[in-house]
């Protein structure tokens, strides 16, 4: 089978994260400070002589990690309220589409920015803020095919039979919306990346010792003059991550059109 390139992607993705995993924080070598990119510095060193390539690698698996962290959280919770709303009345289930719909109106890099700033700086409230502002679409997403599941004819002869409420969520729908989950977790990566860069470029840390490409980008973008390879690192480094995680949602989705 011709491996394709949404499959190495998807290799770097895992990649990414054993980088994380496994590399040391970037040591200071003050006598390096500000050295041009070279052939044993990549692209270059930082202010205090760190390896700013060990810089981009430690910063877009902590990004990776974060974003992946955040939005499985929010797929959680987005599962664990659709199946409990599956058991509620019908009206129950509608005010609370009203409610999403209401939250969907406002943007949610405003839903972060707010609870970011509200919160004491720290890898807690850039998280909560993360996963508020992507329940909502989640949250969408799951009601619109727990309508589309309740109504199926399967579920309707599984009561008229006599299966209990309980029983279909359980076996019939709650393993069908899992499904749904794996997909739009790959689909919605991207966005979730995007969200964190931007959270942290405008102010809102995790309060860790090591920078993640959002906070590297801020940092750094006052070298932009003097020292360009600061600023550009981090940035190229995390439109390459976007690009990496957009090829492998096409990947995914392609597969579960052709399943």
């Amino acid at each position: 089978m011709k491996l394709r390139f949404a499959h190495v992607a998807a290799l770097l993705l895992v990649a990414a994260l054993t980088v994380q995993l496994t590399i040391n924080k970037p040591a200071i070598h003050l006598s390096k400070a500000f050295a041009p990119p070279s052939l044993s510095e990549p692209f270059g060193t930082t202010p205090l002589g760190q390896s700013m390539l060990a810089m981009v690698l430690s910063g877009a698996g902590q990004t990776l990690g974060l974003s992946v962290a955040a939005l499985l959280i929010s797929l959680l919770l987005s599962l664990f309220a659709a199946g409990l709303l599956y058991l509620f009345p019908l009206r129950i289930r509608g005010a609370f589409a009203y409610l999403i719909d209401a939250w969907l109106a406002i943007p949610g890099i405003f839903i972060a920015l707010s609870v970011g700033y509200f919160l004491p700086q720290s890898f807690f409230s850039v998280m909560f803020a993360l996963i508020l502002s992507e329940f909502a679409a989640l949250q969408k997403f799951f009601l619109q095919r727990l309508d589309e599941a309740a109504s199926s004819d399967y579920i309707t002869m599984a009561r008229v039979m006599g299966g209990t409420a309980q029983h279909t969520l359980m076996t019939h729908v709650l393993p069908r919306l899992a499904r749904e989950a794996g997909y739009l977790f790959f689909l919605t990566l991207p966005s979730m990346t995007l969200s964190l860069a931007s959270l942290e470029f405008l102010g809102v840390q995790t309060g860790s010792d090591r920078l993640s490409l959002g906070m590297q980008i801020a940092v750094y973008k006052d070298y932009v003059l003097l020292y360009p390879h600061l600023s550009l690192a981090p940035v190229a480094c995390l439109l390459l991550l976007l690009f990496l995680l957009n090829s492998a949602a096409k990947l995914v989705k392609r597969d579960a059109y052709q399943a």
